[in-house]
């Protein structure tokens, strides 16, 4: 078993303070390696430990920066390679790049075809000397059919509609739900999710649930730690051990989601998939919107906290912010797709709680004040990922969709995973 201590740092940008909770792990990095970049606030933060109540694992991963941010338009593709600095080097080899499955399905997938009805009016005898005409109709092309879901390695993925959607939340709003879990809360805290915007996606498949352990050891024992030389997973985190040149897993962990598994570990996996990251706003509209009635919700399952449908730090939770008053029935990982009444508007598990999940996006405090009006991807450069949804380690109030926090790409902990999206033509 890991063993790892939690400690608080607050910081400022300017007159706005952030609270932010950083992840000290005793552990050295295992198979790629990476400096650890916790180490340069932890004498920081000790200080203020005996000042600060406990949040959640991943709500104080680092410090929140602007960035200056040079805003390249991206066209989501598969990922063909992570940089060192954590860019995605991009490639358009493919106009469907989900998986070898789906891939196939989706390729035998035709647009309708389009219908040319020939019709040619009788003559009609008039007083005028008569004459004979032809009209020619033809339908309107029909939009390429994609299935609703289609089946990959793992598990299943789900048709995103395109649209306009509404992204963000408002500060003070969300510091009043986190005062029903806590006192003290302050809007300085979820500045990071202003102002609401309105966002236009193009159509996306999105993964059901989070990516399982039982997947990303199918991946590890096919690829090995193929991350470039950049940090991959901690066998300590993910519980995946190599034994005799294979990786394994403990007994009854495979329908868990993978943790303990790096940003640059998440795109890798993704892209042997023919898949990637989701970007935040593909996450959100995925997590939140009610298209039927056009209302982002504050969670999944809608605007008032249920502890009985996902999984946070309850009863079970062994951690001083437990909350006595639910018990979800898992003390730190549940089973992916556990929660049938937890599911968002578009049918997708688990977008609150269990694992925070990591998403495409640098992520800069300020962005979203310029963020692009269709398919945003996010500052163009940055120092930190941008993770969401909570995990089984925090407070309910941080499972709510709108609420983005930072982590280095490079971390690793039991409280991350992540799922994977795709684009359609």
């Amino acid at each position: 078993m890991s063993i790892y201590r939690r400690i608080k740092l607050p910081f400022s940008r300017g007159p706005v303070g952030f609270l932010v909770l950083i992840l000290v792990t005793g552990f050295g990095q295992t198979g790629c390696t990476r400096g650890d970049v916790a180490a340069a606030v932890s004498t920081v933060a000790a200080q203020l430990e005996a000042t600060l109540e406990p949040w959640g694992a991943t709500t104080v991963a680092g410090a929140q920066s602007a960035y200056s941010t040079a805003k390249a338009p991206i066209t989501p593709t598969a990922i063909s390679s992570v940089s060192e600095t954590g860019n995605l080097a991009l490639q358009i080899d493919d106009p469907l790049p989900i998986t070898a499955s789906p891939r196939a399905l989706l390729a035998t997938s035709t647009a309708i075809p389009v219908d040319t009805a020939t019709a040619t009016p009788s003559a009609t005898a008039t007083p005028e000397p008569t004459a004979t005409s032809t009209a020619t109709y033809t339908s309107t092309p029909t939009p390429t059919p994609y299935p609703t879901q289609v089946e990959v390695p793992g598990g299943t993925m789900i048709l995103i509609p395109g649209g306009n959607f509404q992204m963000g939340a408002d500060a003070g709003t969300l510091a009043e739900e986190c005062n029903k879990f806590r006192d003290g809360c302050q809007p300085d805290w979820f500045v990071a999710s202003e102002p609401v915007h309105s966002v236009l996606l193009e159509r996306y498949y999105i993964d059901e649930h989070e990516v399982t352990t039982a997947a990303f050891v199918d991946f590890l024992n096919e690829n090995g730690v193929p991350c470039g030389g950049l940090p991959c997973f901690k066998p300590e985190e993910s519980q995946i051990a190599l034994q005799d040149n294979i990786y394994m897993m403990p007994e009854g962990s495979g329908s868990e989601p993978v943790t303990g598994v790096t940003w640059y570990g998440a795109a890798a996996f993704c892209d042997w998939r023919d898949a990637r990251l989701p970007t935040e706003a593909e996450w959100e509209r995925a997590a939140a919107w009610d298209a039927e009635s056009s209302i982002a919700r504050r969670y999944p399952w809608g605007d008032e906290f249920d502890g009985k449908v996902l999984n946070f730090c309850d009863s079970s939770c062994a951690e001083q912010q437990a909350n006595p008053d639910f018990d979800d029935g898992y003390p730190d990982l549940a089973p992916v797709a556990t929660y049938e009444n937890g599911r968002s508007p578009s049918g997708l598990f688990d977008m609150a709680g269990n694992v925070w999940e990591w998403v495409a996006d640098w992520y800069d405090p300020l962005y979203y004040a310029e963020s692009a009006a269709s398919n945003p991807t996010g500052p163009g450069a940055g120092e930190e990922k941008v993770v969401r949804g909570g995990s089984w380690f925090d407070t309910g109030n941080f499972a709510a969709s709108a609420i983005r926090f930072p982590s280095s790409p490079d971390n690793a902990d039991r409280t991350i995973g992540f799922r994977c999206a795709t684009s359609l033509p």
